[in-house]
């Protein structure tokens, strides 16, 4: 990669992902200079966006004529491998929309090649970035012992779709929650044994008991209201995140008469000044939705300058590719996928 300290960056996929990605590139200072994508009118319209960026119908036509140093694949995730195979020949670093790939075979193939070639491949795991989970972090020893750690998806991203295309986008999602879990509970996700429950299609029910922590996961295209978030409860208390909106709060778990009749009072006034420091905070960043993201392609641009780690270890990236494997398999979405 040249000596340079302002990265050139392709995005292939022109999509929604592919829009926040470059938004968040040009963010960091970033050159954005091309865009591929299979509908050429989608890829002329994000690439008049930003100077001088070209656009491509594919990304071998955008290697072949463009110098970058990062590619963002935003693709359908059945293309991943072998977007991301052609990148690596050409020693080109990669951050990869969540999953990685369809199966951890092939995410740790990927992994291989690019250590091999002497490159850096990110998975976008970007509620690791969240100021919320961040703060969280901090706070975990003022709750005790770990005992239980829970996420709720509730998602809208399958409306309009049936059948076993709400199941994809609920196995698209669940990286999500296992890259937390992998990140709060000591361990990891990878070596467990879960039990999962699919009741209908888009909807999955998790839990993994294990002697210390117990995990669970309620990922649903079919409940109401919309929700993302993750809550990590312990012996003196527990931490609530709301994933969507990018914040946490503490609640304590002292126990009184007083505290019990205030509780509901106190709970909604820490959510509430949580929630409005939150939104102030992300109007002065700029970070109108995907709150993490900006931050984690930041990071990992860093990682690429300095000839640093990734961000997100090839450990973590592998170990949720095979937590997500046991559990969709497991409810037979592995031959759909």
């Amino acid at each position: 990669m040249p000596k340079t300290k302002r990265l050139n960056v392709g995005i292939v996929g022109a999509g929604l992902m592919g829009h926040w990605h470059a938004n968040a590139a040009r963010r960091t200072g970033a050159h954005i200079s091309a865009i591929a994508d299979k509908n050429n009118e989608a890829s002329r319209r994000l690439a008049g966006k930003y100077f001088h960026a070209k656009s491509f119908s594919s990304v071998e036509q955008m290697l072949e004529n463009m110098e970058i140093n990062v590619l963002h694949i935003c693709t359908p995730t059945d293309t991943h491998v072998e977007i991301s195979e052609i990148a690596l020949e050409s020693g080109i670093n990669l951050v990869i929309e969540k999953p990685v790939t369809p199966t951890t075979v092939e995410t740790e193939r990927i992994l291989k090649q690019a250590a091999s070639n002497n490159v850096i491949l990110c998975a976008v795991h970007q509620f690791l970035f969240q100021e919320g989970v961040l703060k969280a972090k901090g706070l975990l020893n003022k709750i005790g012992r770990m005992i239980h750690i829970e996420s709720t998806i509730c998602s809208a991203g399958a409306d309009g779709l049936a059948g076993r295309q709400r199941d994809l986008i609920a196995a698209d999602i669940l990286p999500h929650p296992l890259s937390l879990m992998q990140s709060f509970v000591p361990g990891g996700v990878s070596s467990e044994e879960w039990n999962v429950v699919h009741p209908e299609h888009g909807d999955l029910r998790i839990s993994c008991n294990m002697a210390e922590v117990t995990m669970s996961i309620f990922i649903s295209m079919n409940a109401r209201p919309t929700e993302c978030s993750l809550k990590i409860v312990g012996t003196d208390g527990a931490i609530h995140i709301d994933l969507f909106h990018g914040y946490s709060f503490l609640e304590s778990g002292k126990v009184s008469r007083t505290r019990k009749i205030l509780h509901p009072f106190s709970f909604s006034a820490s959510k509430f000044f949580s929630a409005t420091v939150n939104l102030s905070r992300r109007i002065v960043q700029r970070e109108s939705a995907y709150p993490g993201l900006y931050k984690m392609i930041n990071s990992f641009y860093r990682s690429v300058l300095t000839h640093s780690k990734c961000p997100i270890s090839d450990e973590d990236t592998l170990a949720v590719a095979i937590a997500r494997d046991k559990l969709l398999q497991s409810v037979g979405f592995d031959k759909v996928l």
